[in-house]
This record gives C-alpha cells, sequence and structure tokens, in this order.
C-alpha cells in the first residue's frame, strides 16, 4: 500500500499524526506524496473557524486528487467531531472519523489499535518526543469545541508514559509532556502532573531537556509549589502555558473557565519567584460573546501588569454545538476586528521588549530545529527560541543574542563543545 499522510494542529496532534505514521510503517506501507498514494489520511484541528477553513480547502484539494488517481481519502481528527456535516458537503464517500487510531486502522486492514504513549511512531523531528500523557479535560468551557472531540479525561498509567519516556532518550534530546491539558493529569488515577515528572526525571539519567505543556490556571494552583519544586532540575525548560483566556471575571464566569483573574496573577507570581526570568505564555480570547469595552480594558490591564512573554491572541470565533454559539451579545465584526488589532500591538510589543533583555547575553542552548532559509532554532533553558546560522543540530551550544524580534532572537555561535557535530 502506498500512503500519504499529514496532520495539523497542537502538540498533541502532532503526536498523533506521527503514530498514524507509525502505524503504516509497522504495517509495511510505502510513503509517498499524495498524487500516488492508494491511501491518503489528513488529521484535521478544529479549534477555530479560520483553522477549520483551512482544513476545509485543505480536505477539498485532496478529494480532488483522490477522485483524479481514483484513491481512498480519509480524514481525522477534531474536525470530523466537530463539523463532520462541512466534510460531507465536499463529498458524502470521504471517510471520517475523530482521533481515533481503532477506526483507523480497521479501515486499512490492519490490527486495530489505540492511540497511546508506547505506540511506535514516526517522528518529524527526530530530536524531539512528543509523550501523550492524558485525553479529554475535566472542564466544560462553552466556547470549546475540543471537548466535543475529545471527551472526557483519561489518564495514562504512569509505567506506561515512563517506558515510552525512557525509550525516546535513546535518540531524542527533548521530550514533550503533552495533552489538552497537563495540569489534568492524574485526577482520575490518584496522583498529578508533579509526580509523574519527578518519577520521570528521577529514573532517566542524561543530558536532555523536557517541556511540560499546557494547563489550566486552576490546576496549577492546586501543586503549584509541588511543580515548581521539580521544575529545580535543569533538565525541566522553565517555561509554563498557563491560559488565562480574558482579564475580566465577568467574561471568565460566561467562558466557565474555574478560576478568577487574582487566581492566574497569583501562579505567575508564585513561578517568578521561584525562577525570576521563567517563559510565561498564555492565550487570550478577543471579542467572546457579551465582552464590553471595560471587560476588553480589563484584559489589556492583565496583559500590562503580568506581561507574559509569549501570548496567543485569537478572535472569538463560535464553534459548531457549543454553548457561546448560542449567546446572545455577539460582539460585531467591526469591534471584535479592532480589539484584536489593539491587543495583538500591545502583545507584540511585550513580546519584543522581553526578548530584547536578552540581546548582548551569553547563553546556552539547545539546538533542536531546523529554521527557515538555512537558519537552525534551539531553546535556551526557559524555552526562548534562539535562530543560528549553523547547523548543529542536537547540540547543546554557547551563543551570544544579538538581535531581538517580538517571537525569537538572534544569535552568534560563541562555543561548542569539541564532539559536537550536526544531526540531520
Amino acid at each position: 500500500m502506498k500512503v500519504h499522510i499529514e496532520g495539523y494542529g497542537c502538540s498533541m496532534n502532532r503526536a498523533e499524526t506521527e503514530m498514524i505514521k507509525g502505524l503504516f510503517r509497522e504495517n509495511k506501507a510505502e510513503f509517498t506524496d499524495e498524487k500516488n498514494a492508494d491511501l491518503i489520511v489528513i488529521n484535521t484541528c478544529a479549534v477555530k473557524d479560520r483553522t477549520e477553513s483551512k482544513m476545509l480547502g485543505r480536505i477539498k484539494k485532496l478529494n480532488g486528487i483522490s477522485q483524479s488517481n481514483k484513491s481512498k481519502l480519509v480524514v481525522v481528527g477534531c474536525l470530523p467531531k466537530v463539523s463532520p456535516h462541512l466534510i460531507s458537503e465536499i463529498n458524502p464517500s470521504i471517510r471520517q472519523f475523530g482521533p481515533d487510531l481503532k477506526q483507523l486502522s480497521k479501515e486499512a486492514g490492519f490490527e486495530e489499535m489505540e492511540f497511546r504513549p508506547g505506540l511506535p511512531q514516526v517522528r518529524d523531528n527526530s530530536l524531539v518526543s512528543i509523550i501523550p500523557i492524558n485525553l479529554g479535560c475535566v472542564y466544560n468551557c462553552s466556547y470549546c469545541g475540543t471537548k466535543l472531540a475529545r471527551g472526557n479525561l483519561e489518564s495514562y498509567p504512569v509505567a506506561e508514559i515512563e517506558k515510552k519516556f525512557s525509550a525516546s532518550l535513546e535518540n531524542a534530546k527533548e521530550i514533550w509532556l503533552t495533552s489538552q491539558d497537563t495540569g489534568a493529569y492524574g485526577l482520575d488515577i490518584s496522583t498529578n502532573l508533579a509526580k509523574l515528572l519527578k518519577q520521570l526525571l528521577d529514573n532517566n539519567q542524561g543530558d536532555y531537556k523536557v517541556r511540560v505543556g499546557m494547563m489550566t490556571p486552576s490546576h496549577f494552583r492546586r501543586f503549584c509549589k509541588e511543580l515548581l519544586e521539580v521544575m529545580k532540575d535543569e533538565r525541566v525548560y522553565k517555561f509554563l502555558h498557563l491560559p488565562v483566556q480574558s482579564g475580566s471575571n465577568e467574561v471568565l464566569g460566561k467562558m466557565k473557565r474555574p478560576y478568577k483573574v487574582s487566581d492566574f496573577e497569583f501562579v505567575v507570581n508564585e513561578a517568578r519567584k521561584a525562577f525570576p526570568e521563567i517563559t510565561i505564555s498564555t492565550d487570550i480570547i478577543v471579542g467572546f460573546p457579551g465582552e464590553t469595552e471595560n471587560d476588553f480594558n480589563e484584559t489589556i490591564s492583565l496583559i500590562e501588569r503580568t506581561r507574559p512573554d509569549v501570548i496567543n491572541v485569537s478572535r472569538f470565533s463560535a464553534r459548531p454545538n457549543t454553548e457561546a454559539a448560542e449567546m446572545k451579545g455577539q460582539v460585531p465584526g467591526n469591534v471584535l476586528k479592532e480589539r484584536t488589532r489593539v491587543c495583538s500591538r500591545l502583545c507584540r510589543r511585550i513580546e519584543a521588549e522581553k526578548n530584547g533583555l536578552l540581546v548582548g547575553k551569553e547563553l546556552k542552548i539547545l539546538v533542536n530545529e531546523p529554521g527557515s532559509k538555512g537558519n537552525y532554532a534551539g531553546r535556551t533553558p526557559n524555552y526562548k527560541t534562539v535562530v543560528i546560522r549553523e547547523n548543529l543540530l542536537g547540540n547543546f551550544v554557547d551563543v551570544k543574542a544579538v538581535k531581538a524580534f517580538p517571537t525569537y532572537v538572534e544569535g552568534e555561535v560563541l562555543s561548542k563543545a569539541a564532539n559536537a557535530k550536526p544531526r540531520e
């Protein structure tokens, strides 16, 4: 069988795309481009309407190719759970199902398998191993289509995660612990993320880095001190992704977010007390239904007070079958556009200022991915991106930061290990 596989979306989707590739590799399939494939598989994202539009455009193009070549097109991931009718409108014969490897393996005629941490993966980046630690979440945010696609919490057993973690260190230099909400890990099996991370570090020595994925601020507050203590280990990136979504308690209530603005500020302050240079990443939704000018200004004020290092700004987009899609007080398009512009401009300025503080400093980075235009990207101990011109993939390198941009810092290589050599 000749197969073409492509995937989009979050780190969880990326891990699952790698598992899909692993499934086909184990079954001796030949990977090829979409024009020469017997089977085309696209793993989709549906987090926002703009993303959904992009996915539908790609599916439409792949459908044309499959019709011309008489190949089979299968759409998996979140989009078939959120908007299956839109896929059927392109072509009702397209096979579609959610993030379900069991269904896909059955469709391909293979032994049925489920997404699990130990499943073989074909990694897009050989240096980075992405390990899912749980599925779903425990909350029911009123705007979230992902919960509809992913369901309730299911934490993977510690032993299963550790086996994958240990195996990954045979060739990976960086491990990502990922899920829809890593802070929910263990609520259903009487443990938590901090305990999991400590066990992984204690039982796996070596020169590597771990990145902890996104977590709801209320979860982080539950085990804040415990996790920050574990993060003192130099192998853990000093990085936290804590999506606040709004600076208005009124809006957070409508979103059904399980915390107040003060909770977010508390955990950010605690993290910075433990690690003054920690990178804080957050997400903002602009124009949630009923958001007043005062609510928006409270969001702007929160950003100015807390000054996160990375701020992902999204215009509100109503996802199908969510409470927010039916709420009154939808913000007019022109207002939504202007608020997004104002918020994004502030966030880019803060990000550039924060990165500007690194200029002139000597930094140690792990070079972990190819960049654009022949450059290479590495990460500092607090997960700041540094772009260099030399191919030193897989190596820890000393650099000097020479120029700052909102999303990265440009660096010059000062020194490297005597045995440093690039990895392809």
